[in-house]
């Protein structure tokens, strides 16, 4: 027992110095490359935690290799653009003035819900508050907004809520909220388009809608007081 606690301490002192000379904070701002090396460390470290036959000095020639390719990597990429495009992508803009650039969302796999969740993160809970957004290579939404142009009165302040993507209805965020399809139906068919030709929709109880069609910008209606939210 005395010898695995004392391999599994040894294990972590090295990994804790090895993960400290990769220089990096938290996950979330790690390349794609570092996060496959992190998670590969991290898989030799359990092997001779959990396997006393497996030498100790294998898991940490193996852990101070993964370092040795990381080091090598950031030389390389620094040396080679090209190269740290193939390895950590590019940054890809998503909201341009014009709205939601589907193809770009299209092109990393991507939905326009995860979108609205990364703005949301942000602190953007509208896409007519955006004026551009870059997903980042690490993942990371970088927003540029609208200035704001007057002072909002409490009363004005209202979550927008996503009734259509992508062409579809929302059924839960309907019903949640209390909302009748056909009355939208009809809101839409009164400003020229129908549901299937649009990408998102959304709608808040100020009665304020904006209508994204599919590569087109986006515009915004209000319909006052007929929307009442349950």
């Amino acid at each position: 027992m005395l010898t695995v606690i004392i391999r599994a301490i040894i294990i972590f002192v090295v990994l804790l110095v090895v993960i400290r000379m990769m220089g990096k904070r938290q996950i979330g701002e790690m390349e794609p490359f570092e996060l496959t090396i992190t998670l590969v460390i991290a898989e030799l470290a359990c092997i001779p935690m959990a396997d006393k036959s497996v030498p100790l000095t294998f898991g940490i020639v193996s852990i101070l290799t993964m370092y040795v390719v990381h080091q090598l990597i950031i030389l390389l990429t620094r040396r080679s653009k090209k190269l740290q495009n193939v390895l950590s992508g590019t940054p890809v803009i998503v909201i341009d003035k014009n709205g939601i650039k589907y193809q770009a969302l299209k092109s990393m796999n991507m939905q326009v819900y995860d979108l609205l969740q990364a703005m949301r993160t942000a602190g953007y809970f509208s896409v007519d508050e955006v004026a551009y957004a870059v997903f980042e290579t690490n993942g990371q939404l970088s927003v540029i907004p609208y200035p704001k142009t007057k002072q909002v009165n409490e009363d004005e302040v209202a979550l927008p809520v996503p009734v259509l993507v992508d062409g579809e209805w929302s059924p839960q965020d309907l019903k949640y909220y209390s909302l009748e399809k056909s009355f939208l139906e009809e809101a839409l068919s009164r400003n020229g388009v129908r549901a299937e030709e649009l990408l998102l929709v959304t709608i808040d109880d100020n009665g304020k809608m904006l209508i994204h069609p599919k590569d087109k910008k986006y515009f915004v209606v209000n319909i006052g007081g007929e929307v009442h939210y349950g």
